[in-house]
């Protein structure tokens, strides 16, 4: 969820669009972003605290599409979370792209990535054929390096996140050292901001290396549960922990942003609605956190 009011919306989506399309984006943002409390929140818990990354193989998997009601709570997620992860991103474009040519690509690029990961994820969960795929006969089955090459992006997704967390330490350790103020001089709701956006970034593009490594489930059952083998690795599994603070704080923070933009007294506790959303996520994160390091490293 974009934390932009309708006032704001001109500058973010660009000014070339219509106003009606401007507020359906806005509105968009919103709508979808309670939804995935729900959808995105519901598949945190089975992966992430009933089950752990690792367990989630093929059998997990055929197992859940057997039934039609997962199959069309997957689709949902998948519609809801990719779009709005892109949409979300127009922001992060419109602020940082200065060049209106740099811009329209942006945008473009993002119709392109929603359009291709879009169907390549309802081709995925509408044609999954469980018994090709489990008896290996389906394309490319036993292209064991496949798995690797997907594995392997776990592991520079893991290392540009702790290289990002590091710099940010260090920048915050050295503006104190001078008596400066950390990152930005103003107040609560812009670090708030400034994380909601981050976490919306760094969701949105394990969301689409996520999307193509189901995708595998396809191409046969070895193939498939050998990339799932990559998320024991000691190395990713502090990048799990991570991820699940980062979607627990986006999706809570969203919250905050829809009470602060639809109710009246919203605006004037939104500062005591932050530390509620940073002391939930720090609650809610600890179990999944055990329970991960207890089934995957001990």
């Amino acid at each position: 969820m974009a934390a932009a009011p309708p006032e704001r919306a001109r500058s973010v989506f660009g000014s070339s669009m219509s106003p009606g399309m401007e507020k359906a984006y806005w509105y968009f943002l919103r709508v979808s972003g309670v939804a995935l409390v729900f959808l995105a929140g519901g598949h945190l818990l089975i992966t992430h605290y009933l089950n752990v990354p690792s367990e989630t193989t093929f059998d997990f998997v055929s197992a859940r599409w057997a039934n039609p009601g997962w199959r069309s709570f997957d689709t949902l997620l998948l519609v809801a979370a990719l779009w709005h992860g892109l949409i979300g991103m127009r922001f992060s474009i419109a602020d940082y792209v200065r060049s209106a040519g740099g811009r329209q690509i942006g945008y473009a690029a993002i119709w392109v990535f929603g359009v291709v990961f879009t169907v390549l994820g309802l081709i995925t969960i509408v044609t999954f054929d469980e018994e090709m795929s489990r008896t290996n006969s389906g394309p490319l089955s036993g292209e064991i390096w496949i798995g690797d090459v997907l594995g392997y992006s776990l592991f520079v997704f893991a290392v540009v996140t702790y290289v990002a967390m590091l710099a940010l330490a260090i920048w915050i350790v050295s503006n104190l050292r001078h008596g400066r103020p950390p990152i930005y001089a103003g107040d609560i709701g812009q670090y708030a901001w400034v994380m909601h956006r981050a976490t919306g970034i760094g969701i949105l593009f394990f969301l689409l290396i996520h999307i193509i490594d189901i995708m595998l489930i396809g191409l046969g059952r070895d193939v498939y549960d050998h990339t799932v083998e990559f998320y024991a690795n000691p190395f990713i599994i502090p990048m799990e922990i991570l991820l699940v603070g980062a979607l627990i704080y986006h999706l809570l923070n969203g919250l905050r942003i829809v009470v602060v933009n639809f109710s009246a007294s919203g605006p004037s506790h939104e500062k005591k609605y932050f530390w509620w959303v940073m002391g939930l996520t720090v609650l809610l994160t600890i179990p999944s956190a055990v329970i991960i390091f207890a089934k995957e490293v001990f």
